[in-house]
């Protein structure tokens, strides 16, 4: 695990990314048509919920580079594989068609708030006096620094709240676990109304652009009462009415300043600890006065929180207003000789923000090349559920596997679902069967491919050559890909691993050997993926289910606690 600190915060960290620069980082992913067809449509379906969970977000240039890498891979490049002449894969290539045109529609409604997003970065920027620095990434030759690296992830260049998902386990889970009933009930909905898979999708991208088009315009009236306020200072203040109307106005501004907000301090690789998450506004104004202002009480009101919680304490008074002398600047308050003291923080029963779609999660760890890892959850519970249904094999000495699926939400990768596909096992392989099956379940239940879970009953806890294969198929285009490995009859019993990269993907992608069984040349090809150090965090809050494709399977879906 690379572990360089930078020595001083990045200029470039959550700066808005232009159209050009998140294309030129959608088409850079490595295509390899040796790696066999399924995968690659497993990977396809997972862009295509990915993308659909960022545009959910509001997480525009996330969901743009996701699908961009969606419409790249589908169209120009899944044609091509060797594998598209199998009867089947064709057809599984061809449902993807399906999607392409909704896929295009978003990529158009996204582009122009992007473009608006950078356009004003630039004009601040400008404005600012840093156009020459910030404006474009440095053009050079040596490899990218991590503070560059963390400015080219499009999922912190949005203006989100960043959290540690580490620091901020139980929050993670509860966000998670309240999206899944979400889309749970909306899955319900659908399925009682008869309406199709493409029917109810469309349904939704049209609610959540119906949605974000009246956000925006209440945010663009909201900006324009503030506009009017400042109207209004400025003709006070040229009347010479300087009664303090100026610091009236600007404590009432809901409205941060684009100007001034400071940027996210985000180092990268190492991720330093984030502050305790309040949850009331932000109020950053035009121009801070010399004396920290108090800050406000949360929007809710504050009579109706004294009838719920009579014995908390009320909120201070605002202090005194200080008449400005015309020497003074006008924007500039003169210091009270004393503030008023600060309120008790009321304690929250659950600690959810306001505006849930406003939080991101930081990256959790990061590829031995500084690329960045979301956090994956997974239920501590779950390999225990699939050791007893592996039982039987196990017993006669044979291997089996069981596919990882969940869901991206806020930046981090929750598992929810232990899915079983049809498949032959002997005592050192275990192959998948029926692939469209697994894709369709997933498709229709918005599961993306996490990884996958199998047993060595006769073998130690480690990953084979053969398992290195099969997880380069996973990981090629899910860096966060991951390989629990369980050996029941040895200690340790099991391993949650990755692929190293470099050197391990690169190699292993490069091999050509094709027998079952082989030596590689080098070593460290796969390293262990638990936090700490690595993103994977188990945890015993999460929920899970489990559905079993193998025909004659009595348990469809099973929902299992941790608690």
């Amino acid at each position: 695990m690379a572990s360089t600190t930078p020595t001083s915060p990045t200029p470039f960290a959550n700066r808005p990314l232009a159209i050009k620069e998140i294309v030129s980082e959608a088409e850079g992913f490595k295509w390899d048509p040796a790696i066999p067809l399924k995968f690659w449509l497993r990977t396809a379906n997972t862009l295509f919920l990915e993308g659909r969970s960022y545009l959910s977000d509001g997480n525009f240039a996330q969901a743009y580079l996701i699908y961009m890498r969606y419409l790249d891979l589908v169209t120009n490049r899944l044609p091509k594989h060797p594998g598209a002449r199998n009867p089947e894969e064709r057809r599984a290539l061809h449902e993807l068609y399906k999607s392409l045109e909704d896929v295009m529609s978003n990529l158009e409604r996204i582009k122009p708030i992007i473009e608006e997003d950078y356009n004003a970065w630039l004009a601040r920027s400008k404005r600012q006096g840093r156009q020459k620095q910030e404006a474009s990434y440095p053009k050079s030759k040596s490899p990218l620094t991590y503070e560059e690296r963390a400015s080219r992830d499009p999922a912190l260049s949005s203006t989100h709240r960043l959290l540690d998902a580490g620091d901020y386990q139980d929050l993670a889970v509860e966000l998670a676990e309240r999206e899944f009933r979400r889309r749970d009930t909306n899955r319900g909905v659908t399925k009682k109304a008869g309406v199709s898979g493409e029917e109810a999708q469309f349904k939704r991208d049209v609610r959540f652009w119906d949605n974000w088009t009246a956000d925006l315009a209440d945010r663009q009236a909201e900006d324009e009462e503030i506009f009017r306020r400042k109207m209004e200072l400025t003709r006070r203040a040229l009347d010479g009415d300087e009664s303090g109307y100026t610091n009236d106005v600007l404590r009432r501004d809901p409205r941060p300043s684009a100007t001034t907000s400071p940027l996210t301090n985000y180092r990268y690789p190492s991720i330093a600890p984030s502050q305790p998450i309040q949850y009331e506004a932000s109020h950053t104004h035009a121009r801070k006065p010399s004396v920290p202002q108090p800050p406000r009480p949360p929007k809710e009101d504050i009579l109706h929180r004294r009838e719920v919680s009579p014995s908390c304490t009320p909120a201070p008074e605002l202090p005194a207003k200080v008449r400005i002398s015309p020497e003074r600047t006008l924007l500039t308050p003169q210091t009270p000789q004393e503030l008023p003291t600060l309120p008790p923080k009321i304690r929250e029963p659950s600690p959810i923000p306001q505006e849930q779609q406003r939080l991101t999660f930081k990256p959790a760890a990061y590829l031995e090349s500084g690329e960045p890892l979301r956090s994956v959850f997974l239920p501590s519970q779950l390999r225990h559920k699939f050791l007893s249904i592996a039982a039987e094999n196990t017993r006669r000495g044979l291997e089996m596997c069981g596919i990882l699926c969940g869901t991206a939400i806020k930046n981090a990768l929750f598992v929810r679902c232990l899915l079983i596909p049809e498949q032959t096992s002997t005592s050192d392989t275990c192959e998948t069967e029926n692939e469209n099956t697994m894709l369709e379940y997933c498709m229709n239940n918005d599961l993306i491919i996490l990884g996958w879970i199998h047993t060595h009953p006769t073998q130690t806890c480690f990953m084979s050559s053969r398992d290195l294969h099969t997880q380069s198929g996973y990981q090629i285009m899910l860096p966060e890909s991951i390989a629990i490995v369980c050996a029941p009859s040895f200690e340790p019993s099991y391993g949650i691993f990755r692929l190293t990269k470099p050197p391990g993907l690169d190699y292993i992608l490069g091999c050509t050997q094709t027998s079952t069984f082989h030596p590689h040349a080098m070593d460290n090809l796969y390293t262990k993926a638990q936090s700490p150090p690595g993103h994977v965090y188990e945890t015993d809050k999460l929920e899970f289910d489990v559905h079993d494709l193998r025909p004659g399977a009595r348990n469809s879906t099973v929902q299992h606690k941790n608690f």
